[in-house]
């Protein structure tokens, strides 16, 4: 099997805020991941709070993520229903293949959206795509991971602006 079409690994169980804050910094932040055109994708501890969509009591995004991060590892921010989004939360271990692996990368088509760069890619099958789309801020040669989210199809305004390949 080529790189290219290498498995994906299975979504995380989810078991605890902090075992998956653990996961995150081991499998993401602390590895080396390079993109097909040579570029390093980083992944930073405090756009954990953003990539899983953790929301405060008010549906909020917390404005100081080092802050929820020490407060994940004191276990005083958990799993709680509607404070995060358990999809992306699962799915987070599918961010190294994708920004290893796209099936392309385009501009970012999202009018409010932040970052340059998205990289798509369908982990489902032709007849039954799922895609996903990992978005990244570019800061000279580094790609910074800001957020990742299923997007049902991919239409001409996302293959549009393709960058690679």
């Amino acid at each position: 099997m080529s790189k290219r079409h290498r498995r994906v690994p299975p979504p995380l169980e989810l078991t605890s805020m902090k075992e998956l804050l653990e996961w995150y910094l081991t499998h993401l932040c602390t590895v080396r991941v390079i993109d097909p055109r040579g570029y390093r994708v980083r992944f930073r501890p405090e756009n954990f709070v953003h990539l899983i969509l953790i929301k405060n009591k008010y549906g909020e995004e917390p404005r100081n993520a080092h802050l929820t991060l020490r407060e994940i590892e004191k276990e005083r921010i958990c799993f709680t229903s509607g404070r995060y989004d358990q999809q992306r939360a699962r799915e987070i271990s599918w961010a190294r293949t994708i920004a290893e692996n796209p099936d392309f990368i385009c501009g970012n088509w999202q009018a409010l959206g932040t970052g340059n760069e998205a990289y798509v890619r369908n982990l489902g099958s032709h007849d039954t795509p799922q895609h996903r789309v990992l978005i990244c801020k570019v800061i000279g040669t580094v790609r910074q991971a800001i957020t990742i989210f299923p997007r049902e199809r991919i239409g001409e305004k996302e293959s549009f602006a393709k960058i690679w390949p």
